[in-house]
């Protein structure tokens, strides 16, 4: 997937069963590419072992961004300093991919 984040290390801080997918939300990342990331939410179907779908936090010019990343997108959706805060990236992350991906009608189940 093109613009997938380069990590090299992360600590994974929380983790979630949402579907047919594992959700990892990945802190203390450090990248090989441009881009400065705060937070991470990896979506992997189940099965698969690369992530469909990617919610990042990242800085931006003006502030931290809120950037999903997708076979089909790329794109900065808000700019705000909350998403910093790992509960309202946390929040959003699971939101925006249940849109993304078709899961509105299930539930994320916190794992471990």
């Amino acid at each position: 997937m093109e613009g997938a984040p380069k990590i090299r290390t992360a600590l994974p801080q929380r983790r979630y069963l949402y579907g047919d997918y594992q959700v990892t939300v990945l802190g203390d990342v450090d990248s090989a590419d441009e881009r400065t990331y705060l937070l991470i939410a990896a979506f992997v179907r189940d099965g698969e072992t690369q992530p469909r779908l990617y919610v990042v936090a990242e800085r931006v010019h003006g502030g931290i961004g809120l950037r999903v990343i997708g076979a089909s997108m790329d794109e900065v959706l808000d700019v705000d300093p909350r998403w910093a805060n790992i509960g309202a990236f946390v929040d959003q992350a699971l939101q925006t991919g249940s849109q993304l991906l078709g899961l509105e009608q299930e539930t994320a189940y916190p794992l471990g």
